[in-house]
This record gives C-alpha cells, structure tokens and sequence, in this order.
C-alpha cells in the first residue's frame, strides 16, 4: 500500500545524501598554500627569472628597476641590472634572514624584508614566495574573486622577521592559485592588497606548470599608489649553493 510518509522520508534522505556527495571537500590549508607557493617559486628545486618593478602614481609609471632573481629552496639571490646608478646592487635572502650588499660596501648590511624597496614593494615582496614555510594557514571561508571562486585561508606568521603579520590569501579553487592577498599591520588594519596573474610556463617533474608573471600591489587607503612586478624568462633549473652563499655575496 502506497505510504505517503514513508516516501517523505526516502526523497528527504535522498536530497541530504545528493547534498552531501556535491560539496566539495574542504582542503587541508597548509597542503593548499604549499601547492600554491610552486607558482611563485616556493618549493621549486631551483628557478632563475628576470623581473622589473615599477611605481604607479596618479596612473603615471615612475621609478623602475630591473632584476634577475634566482632561487632555490628557501634562498633567494636578487642581483639589480636597471638604472645604472643601482647596477651591481644585491640582496640575498637565506630562511628569513634578508642583507644587501653594493660595490660601494666591504661587508653586507643585513636588513628587513618588510623595509620598501620601490613604491609598495617590500624587499620581502621581491623575492620568490615561501608562504608554507613562514606562516600558519587556516581556511576560514570561500567566496569568488573577478568572478572565479575560490578558497580563503587567513595566514599568520610564524616569526616576526617576515615581511607581513598576516594575510588573507585568495587561492583558486580550479588550479590552487593564490590570485589575491591582502596584507595585515599588528594593529590588524590592512596596509595592501595584492593581484596576481599567472601567464607564464615552466617545465616541472615531467609537466608543464603555469608561473607568476605580474602582480599588482596597491596601498589600501591610497589605492592610486600601486607598483607593478612583472616576471619573464623563467627558467627552472640547478642554483648552486655557491650562488647563495652569504660569503660571496660582495664579489663580482
């Protein structure tokens, strides 16, 4: 006999078990931000690009440098090529610990990557990102960004000698790609938000993997004042510990 309540209580089950198998899974947030950091150079064995960073004001570029960036594991050699005035110029970044060098100077100068190099950009900025590595993830929503959803994690930093307390990092949920972060002062204010585009290719274990190759910063109380990176020519390839190494970095 038919029994109305009982086939309530079937397309009820139903509808839960549907809901249930659609939601997507939420990812663990520190395996989310390691994926993510690859296309900025974290995690990768070895990976050499050219760079320039230039200052926006009143929609008019400024000031410009150009770099050559390599990179390995958590180490990060930034050598100036442009204006000539700063040509010779070098930063190295071992962990967290940050100096500068220049043909002018005997010893390097240690300094802090949360110090500006140009406009917006932190010397913390210019250097390939590691995320994984200085800061603790916690998903804490979804949403959608330029009309793509995707992931939220609130990252707070493992160590005062970052170049941010914490950020609010926007990852694509399609293709795990950090496309937008916002970067937090102690005070909690947000002091920049950040957009990230991803049209460059490198060749990794046998595939082929998308690459950072601009990112927009923008002061968030002043958001005419913004300063371009742009990233071309990347390589993925052995950086020898010599390029790294604190000892050579004042020799030519």
């Amino acid at each position: 006999m038919f029994n109305a309540k009982n086939l309530v209580r079937l397309l009820l089950a139903a509808a839960v078990t549907f809901k249930a198998q659609a939601a997507p899974v939420a990812p663990d947030p520190n395996k989310l931000l390691e994926q993510s950091d690859m296309a900025r150079g974290g995690g990768l064995k070895g990976v050499q690009l050219n760079s320039s960073v230039t200052e926006i004001r009143d929609g008019q570029p400024g000031s410009e440098l150009k770099l050559q960036i390599q990179a390995a594991a958590t180490d990060s050699l930034i050598s100036f090529t442009e204006p000539p005035r700063v040509r010779g110029n070098r930063m190295l970044m071992q962990g967290r610990n940050m100096w500068f060098a220049s043909p002018d100077v005997r010893k390097p100068v240690a300094i802090s990557p949360r110090q500006r190099m140009l406009g917006e950009a932190s010397n913390g900025d210019i250097a390939t990102t590691n995320y994984s590595r200085d800061y603790d993830a916690t998903l804490v929503g979804e949403g959608t960004v330029d009309g793509r959803s995707v992931w939220v994690l609130d990252l707070k930093a493992k160590s005062g000698s970052v170049a941010y307390d914490r950020i609010r990092y926007f990852i694509d949920k399609e293709n795990a790609l950090g496309i937008k972060a916002e970067y937090f002062a102690v005070s909690g204010n947000v002091l920049k938000t950040a957009r990230i585009e991803y049209d460059n290719h490198v060749r990794h274990d046998g595939r082929t993997v998308r690459f950072v190759s601009r990112m927009e910063i923008a002061d968030a109380l002043e958001p005419s004042k913004r300063t371009i990176l742009k990233y071309w020519d990347v390589k993925v390839d052995d950086i020898s510990s010599a390029t790294l190494s604190l000892a050579n970095l004042t020799r030519n």
